[in-house]
């Protein structure tokens, strides 16, 4: 008996997964051989800006002005500078529209983004920016020490905080103290050492390239003809010396070729600190060959002659100045019937192609056996009339090929790969590029020697390492000064830009 029922027992396991199907529960369906089941898309939300994004809502494209749904960070917010990714519910799609508010309560919403083709959406919103700190050189002329000065806005109340700080300035001595930038007009107090004070209201600080302090400074008629160095010359009369060596300047001497004398220091009792930029007249005809010499902080001295100071409008130094061309040009001139790739993704770039919008064939990879790194460039054939659409096709390292049509190759002068798209930059332009270590949140371009104008980014932010492309304002002018001001606070300036050239302009303090 006991075999019997053994022998049954191991006939039941045996026809056990038969015997559950006839009991109805059909087999679990197996994936056919290669086939896996779809991922659900996800997107990351980078944070390039100033500002914490506080809410994210995500919807169905064309959806989301019928019903955003949840918050999708629920209790948690996005600071500057961080990721946030979320992986969307199985079914959603790919194509959807994106809301997010910022700490300040401001919106920003992008409809129908292809999350499946561009995973990473960045957002930038720049805080207000304060009032950015002027420069002015003040110089002691009078027979007492100068204790404490006072720079003050003619609409303000009180005179504010002592500019010189701990410093005080000797007679004879001179010091570049730093004020808030509130238009040109300011009150001054200057209070000596023995306790007298001196005031001027209304001074015109934008007219004024020195402040100098001298007996009967308080009663002079213009500060500006009395004192100040000769005004700027007329546009075209004068030369923007640029200090890119990573040295500090204590000296420079500007003097015809072959002069018995190098005439006077044009720093004067200042400093050319590096990446700051002096400005010197330009020479007249006929005595256009000139020599520039310089003494650095360290000593070391170079000098430059033969240059065209009637004609050159910016000199740039930098290591191996000596060596250079009298006005370098920010980067070579662009190869004639071709178009520039830059690539400034993060990523490497396999493969590159150009073709005709429509075309059958995509032609040959424009890289060839070479690669794309991050920052380099490379130059592919442009187009002629009236085959001008151009689809560019870029294939990552990673396989991820992204494409973008209708880019104009007869008039292009440059295509920038960024993260998250390509940028076309027209034939006319500058790429500002942001060499500092903090983000760019405001970029002045005024004309040379005008006052600061307004902010050229808007609600744009210019990352580390990244670019922006700037057209001149006003079409008929390509040379401007260029005010970048940094997340920091600091400031940078580039003196006579080209914004015509197509070319590089790195700005960093």
């Amino acid at each position: 008996m006991l075999r019997r029922l053994a022998a049954f027992l191991l006939i039941l396991l045996a026809a056990g997964p038969s015997f559950a199907q006839g009991q109805g529960q059909a087999p679990r369906p197996q994936p056919a051989q290669g086939q896996t089941q779809a991922q659900p898309p996800q997107v990351t939300i980078r944070n390039d800006g100033e500002l914490t994004l506080r809410e994210l809502y995500i919807a169905r494209a064309g959806q989301g002005a019928r019903g955003w749904g949840p918050d999708r960070f629920g209790d948690r917010a996005v600071p500057a500078g961080e990721r946030f990714t979320l992986r969307l519910p199985q079914g959603f799609g790919c194509v959807v529209d994106i809301r997010l508010v910022f700490e300040d309560d401001a919106e920003e919403v992008r409809e129908r983004v292809d999350v499946c083709r561009t995973r990473e959406q960045v957002f930038a919103r720049a805080a207000p920016v304060a009032p950015a700190d002027r420069a002015l050189a003040v110089e002691n002329r009078s027979p007492r020490t100068i204790r404490t000065l006072f720079i003050s806005g003619v609409e303000e109340s009180d005179w504010g905080e002592d500019r010189l700080g701990a410093d005080t300035i000797a007679p004879g001595a001179g010091l570049v103290v730093r004020y808030p930038d509130l238009g040109c007009l300011y009150d001054l107090r200057v209070v000596f050492d023995n306790d007298g004070a001196e005031e001027r209201r209304r001074v015109d600080l934008c007219a004024l390239e020195r402040l100098v302090v001298a007996p009967g400074w308080t009663t002079a008629d213009d500060l500006a003809a009395a004192h100040a160095a000769p005004a700027a010359p007329a546009r075209g009369g004068e030369i923007a010396i640029v200090n890119r060596s990573g040295r500090v300047v204590f000296e420079l001497f500007a003097f015809p070729d072959g002069a018995a004398e190098r005439g006077r220091d044009r720093l004067g009792l200042d400093t050319l600190a590096d990446g700051a930029t002096l400005r010197i007249p330009a020479f007249q005809p006929p005595g256009c060959q000139g020599t520039i010499a310089l003494t650095y902080s360290d000593g070391a001295r170079e000098e430059r002659a033969g240059i065209d100071l009637c004609a050159t409008t910016e000199l740039v130094i930098a290591p191996g100045w000596t060596g250079a061309d009298p006005a370098p040009p920010h980067a070579a001139a662009a190869s004639p019937g071709t178009v520039g790739i830059v690539n400034r993704s993060g990523r490497t770039v396999f493969q590159i192609y150009t073709h005709p919008d429509g075309a059958q064939s995509q032609g040959p990879d424009r890289l060839g056996a070479d690669i794309l790194r991050p920052g380099g460039s490379v130059r592919v054939p442009s187009a002629r009339p009236p085959a001008c659409a151009t689809t560019l096709r870029i294939v990552y390292d990673s396989g991820e090929p992204e494409v973008r049509q209708g880019l104009d190759f007869c008039t292009l002068a440059e295509v920038v790969i960024e993260a998250g798209g390509v940028v076309a930059r027209p034939p006319r332009f500058g790429a500002v590029v942001n060499a500092g270590t903090t983000p760019i949140v405001a970029l002045h371009a005024d004309a040379p020697g005008a006052p600061r104008g307004p902010d050229r980014l808007g609600d744009a932010v210019i990352g580390v390492g990244q670019s922006f492309t700037l057209t001149p304002p006003d079409s008929a002018t390509c040379r401007y000064d260029l005010t970048a001001v940094f997340r920091d606070r600091r400031t940078a300036r580039v003196a006579g830009a080209d914004l015509c050239a197509g070319a590089e302009i790195r700005i960093a303090p």
